[in-house]
């Protein structure tokens, strides 16, 4: 009896050996490789970030009229999921934002306005400033993640503020990467004048 144990025993370690050895034998898989961005920063912001930004800071609106004030905002399951997905895809796109090596124009593209800056330029700026580039993009996840949870609570209040500081952080990045020399034009003197309080 003691024998016959002794050589399954071995007979189960000469199988384990071999499976292993077959294992080891196997072709390797290719590791995986590092992130590579494909859509242009540019593609990115148009189809994601700015759809997405308008789904969740047009989930709540108020319109005052002749017939009083009114208030749209999602009141239903299915309208709530619909203000989620856009707040998921606002929130994992802020995540995208920050893998490097990503072009900001598929192809190179002017100022777009006085202040603005070239595709070129956006690039430079952002490769030299990189850290702060990417502070901003965690900003705007983190301010996402907090519309995420006003969306769950089903908080109109709650998400109107999230959405707030959303635009804060947008704007704050343009400000940065995109029209840092942005000029307001001032308003002409007679609209100054029609503004002040009679």
């Amino acid at each position: 009896m003691f024998v016959g144990m002794a050589s399954l025993i071995r007979y189960v370690l000469w199988g384990v050996a071999g499976v292993m050895t077959a294992a080891c034998s196997l072709p390797q898989q290719k590791t995986v490789a590092a992130l590579r961005p494909e859509a242009s920063l540019q593609e990115l912001m148009q189809d994601m970030v700015d759809p997405s930004a308008d789904g969740v800071w047009n989930a709540v609106e108020t319109d005052a009229g002749p017939d009083g004030v009114w208030v749209r905002q999602p009141r239903d399951p299915e309208q709530w999921q619909e203000v989620r997905r856009a707040a998921i895809s606002l929130l994992e796109s802020s995540n995208l934002l920050m893998i490097d090596g990503r072009r900001v124009g598929r192809l190179d593209f002017p100022a777009e306005a006085d202040g603005a800056l070239d595709s070129t330029h956006i690039e430079e700026l952002i490769a030299a400033q990189r850290s702060a580039f990417n502070a901003f993009a965690a900003a705007l996840r983190e301010t996402t993640a907090t519309a995420l949870a006003a969306i769950d609570a089903r908080d109109p209040t709650q998400l109107v503020v999230a959405g707030g500081n959303i635009d804060q952080v947008c704007e704050a990045c343009h400000l940065k990467f995109w029209y840092p020399h942005q000029v307001i034009p001032s308003l002409p003197r007679d609209r100054l004048l029609n503004l002040r309080p009679q």
